[in-house]
């Protein structure tokens, strides 16, 4: 009786403990297209409509969580002067079907044009749900008359 009911607790104990929490580095290229809609509203005054939608992340491990993740981002961006600001959201998509909910904020444009900012992982479903990280982007059409957006940071599934 006494060892039936020191199993039973140490079962309770181990075996219900959660899972530990895994913490990936965000290191890496998404790449897919943009398709943007400037409104000039003034000389020094434009407002954009911004849309891409990602094929893949090139994450440098296959088995990396956001190696397979696609789908649209959108938002809005206002350039004053010179000076970008923005924001939007992701609905991303991986492999498994579970679904990243991401969001970004632009803080200014390079030399070239691309975006630069920070993006934050809010959670999402399956894999997704509970997850946390960020990081900073640079994104933005490239030479070839691609897109990519540059990530680095990190992401923690619970």
């Amino acid at each position: 009786m006494t060892i039936s009911r020191f199993a039973t607790m140490a079962l309770v104990a181990f075996g219900a403990a959660p899972a530990l929490a895994e913490t990936y580095p965000a290191n890496g290229t998404g790449m897919g297209s943009v398709g943007s809609e400037q409104m000039p509203v003034r000389d020094d005054l434009i407002l954009v409509h911004t849309q891409s939608s990602y094929d893949s992340f090139e994450m440098g491990q296959e088995d990396h969580p956001m190696s397979s993740l696609s789908g649209p981002c959108f938002g809005a961006a206002m350039v004053e002067a010179g000076a970008m600001s923005g924001q939007g959201y992701c609905h991303l998509t991986d492999a498994d079907g579970d679904i990243s909910a991401i969001s970004w904020t632009g803080t200014g444009m390079g030399e070239t044009g691309r975006t630069m900012g920070t993006w934050t992982v809010m959670g999402g479903t399956g894999k997704w749900d509970g997850a946390t990280g960020g990081g900073d982007f640079d994104a933005g059409p490239t030479e070839d008359g691609g897109y990519t957006n540059e990530i680095t940071g990190e992401v923690t599934l619970p």
